[in-house]
């Protein structure tokens, strides 16, 4: 399956959340292709790499402005955007599932985006938030908050998983792929 990883491009963040993912994404690009921001750096990084290192497919997104970002880089596929609104469309329309390890406001925004597209029907991939080292808590909380607070409706809390558990992550991850691979025999 081809995972949109979102997450952090800076190599400054604290060593744990470097760990954690790690562990995680180098079991996770045993058996996926990676969509990805383009920028071979800190998390993001550490996904390219892996996903290099285990002959996966790579796409890489990003905006015009960084597109130089490509000389850097050995992607499968390259695709660059007008703007950054266009770049997250792109990710999320490359993919089969979207996957959120700890990151910045850019990072957010992917997340918060795809869940209101998730909301309105624009499609309908799965979305995972690896709360690695607790990183999420707080915005989970917030969630909460406008859930018990009736800003909006509490099923779509129905359209994530969130886990900070790495098996359980790959676990529900290989029951898509189990469930993706079933719907092809299917339709066939």
């Amino acid at each position: 399956m081809k995972i949109f990883v979102g997450c952090s491009s800076k190599n400054e963040i604290p060593s744990k959340y470097k760990y954690d993912c790690t562990n995680l994404l180098e079991k996770l690009f045993l058996d996926n292709d990676l969509v990805f921001g383009a920028y071979d750096s800190g998390l993001m990084g550490i996904s390219y790499h892996e996903a290099l290192k285990n002959k996966k497919e790579v796409i890489g997104i990003c905006p015009d402005a960084y597109k130089e970002d490509f000389k850097n880089l050995n992607c499968t596929k390259e695709i660059t955007t007008k703007n950054v609104s266009e770049r997250i469309d792109k990710l999320i329309l490359e993919s089969d599932i979207c996957l959120f390890l700890p990151g910045g406001i850019g990072t957010i925004n992917e997340l918060f985006l795809a869940l209101e597209s998730k909301r309105c029907h624009e499609f309908d991939k799965p979305i995972i938030i690896y709360n690695s080292c607790g990183f999420f808590d707080k915005l989970l909380l917030f969630l909460e908050k406008i859930y018990n607070e009736s800003f909006t409706m509490e099923y779509i809390k129905d359209s994530y998983f969130v886990s900070s558990n790495i098996d359980e992550v790959l676990d529900y991850i290989s029951k898509l792929q189990n469930k993706k691979r079933k719907k092809l025999i299917y339709n066939h």
